[in-house]
Order: C-alpha cells, then sequence, then structure tokens
C-alpha cells in the first residue's frame, strides 16, 4: 500500500525522483506529490533545499518543485506502478521527509487546494 514517505523514480527523462507527502489513507484515497530537481538560479521554487547528507540518492544541490506538485487518486499511481513507469525507490529518510513536508506549508508556489492535503 502507497503511503506517507513512498519515494518513486519516474521512468519517463528527466526521470525524476517523486515524494508522496501525504497520508492518502487519510485523504480520502488522493495522493499528494513533489518532485526533486536540479537547484537553478532561474529556480522558482526555494521553499526545500536538500543535499547529498540529506538523501543518498542525491549527488548535487536540489530542490522540491513544489510549483509542479501533483494531486490525484492513488489509484492511477498504484496503476503507473505496476504498468513500470514509477518505480519504487528507497524511501526518503524521516528527517528529510518532515523538511519537505515543512517546505510545501511555507512555500507560495504549492497551491493552497493541495496544502489541505498535507499532514498536520
Amino acid at each position: 500500500m502507497i503511503g506517507l514517505g513512498d519515494t518513486f523514480r519516474c521512468d519517463y527523462p528527466p526521470r525524476h525522483i517523486w515524494v508522496v507527502i501525504n497520508n492518502p489513507q487519510s485523504s480520502g484515497g488522493k495522493v499528494l506529490m513533489v518532485n526533486m530537481t536540479t537547484l537553478r538560479d532561474s529556480c522558482i521554487d526555494d521553499a526545500c533545499i536538500l543535499g547529498e547528507e540529506d538523501y543518498n540518492q542525491l549527488s548535487h544541490a536540489t530542490t522540491i518543485a513544489y510549483s509542479r506538485a501533483m494531486d490525484g487518486p492513488i489509484s492511477k499511481l498504484e496503476e503507473l506502478v505496476k504498468k513500470g513507469e514509477f518505480i519504487t525507490i528507497e524511501r526518503i529518510p524521516p528527517a528529510t521527509l518532515e523538511k519537505i513536508i515543512a517546505g510545501a506549508k511555507a512555500s507560495i508556489q504549492l497551491a493552497p487546494a493541495k496544502k489541505r492535503l498535507l499532514p498536520p
């Protein structure tokens, strides 16, 4: 069962890492995911910057792209996993997950409707 903190790599370029940042079972079966992307000067998402020390899958400065957060029925994500389009990888560490959720709550890039899916 997919839940809070589960982490996936999308099989399509640029093969971003996606993290589930809500509990779908507490959100009526709706999942909220954010992706990691390379931190660049032009990036509008700067509420949560991660480094190699935050997650062993990272090799350079990375930001959470709250502006590209995706939400939808958990069944859709389960289907994408089943088809191999999203591949389960090592879970994000709990401290890093907390950092990502705190950034989501603070981010002006995450829509209010999506913020309502976040854990308290």
